[in-house]
């Protein structure tokens, strides 16, 4: 059942997301899509997701690996929006429960934040293996769980839609105090399980900028060209056209 449904709101006038209550939804936090938002909700959210990863990087910089660890030791999938791959589907690409601690360790293993070529969110989404779009997502959607929150509450005052108040299974981030919080909210519910809106505007099945489109439409085309202007080059056919006399 979507949302549109089940509070008799007419889909075309949702600013959020019409999902399907009953199962996840193939839509993606895009960072691009926040970004290029021009909303006080696009650009709060994005200058958390800039600030988290800020200090990501200076942790990792500073080799301070433990902090890092306590950093991401509560990370989980924020099944709250529906969005993306559930831990329990065959999929399994989701964030699990303290799966940000294995990446960490990763990334400390390989000083890919050292090296200085990750800056941002979209660096990070390039150059970390395994980090796909499902994984930036559900990294997304806990930096700004609470700003996600609040913009339900808002919407369920605007449309009328019917709160209840919830302790949150999983412990929330908060940016301003760079800590981790059990929270209790009033929030929609469906099948006694708490709902968060995404907007719109954030979302979609595909990536505006991934890895697949930085190499297909920037990567291979420059280095196809720089091949084509050799005067020899073992990547390039030659093929030999015979004249035809009709």
């Amino acid at each position: 059942m979507k949302i549109s449904t089940r509070y008799h709101i007419p889909a075309v006038k949702l600013d959020f997301a019409n999902i399907n209550l009953s199962k996840d939804n193939l839509l993606f936090l895009d960072p691009l899509r926040i970004k290029n938002g021009n909303t006080e909700l696009h650009k709060r959210c994005y200058n958390k997701i800039k600030t988290f990863v800020n200090n990501m990087v200076e942790l990792s910089k500073n080799k301070e690996y433990n902090r890092l660890l306590e950093f991401m030791d509560i990370f989980c999938d924020r099944n709250e929006t529906r969005l993306g791959y559930s831990i329990e589907t065959t999929f399994g690409k989701s964030f699990s429960f303290n799966e940000g601690v294995t990446m960490i360790k990763l990334l400390s293993q390989g000083s890919v934040f050292e090296s200085g070529f990750v800056e941002d969110i979209f660096d990070f989404s390039i150059a970390i293996n395994n980090i796909e779009k499902d994984k930036v997502s559900d990294l997304i959607t806990t930096i700004i769980f609470e700003d996600l929150i609040k913009y339900t509450q808002e919407q369920c005052e605007m449309w009328k839609i019917p709160t209840k108040t919830v302790e949150l299974k999983n412990m929330c981030w908060n940016g301003e105090n760079k800590i981790w919080e059990k929270r209790i909210e009033k929030l929609p519910a469906y099948m006694e399980n708490p709902i968060v809106f995404v907007p719109k505007s954030f979302v979609g099945k595909d990536y505006l900028f991934s890895y697949e489109t930085l190499y297909r439409d920037i990567i291979i085309p420059l280095y196809k060209d720089l091949e084509l202007q050799k005067s020899s080059s073992e990547f390039v056919v030659h093929c030999k056209m015979e004249e035809y006399t009709y």
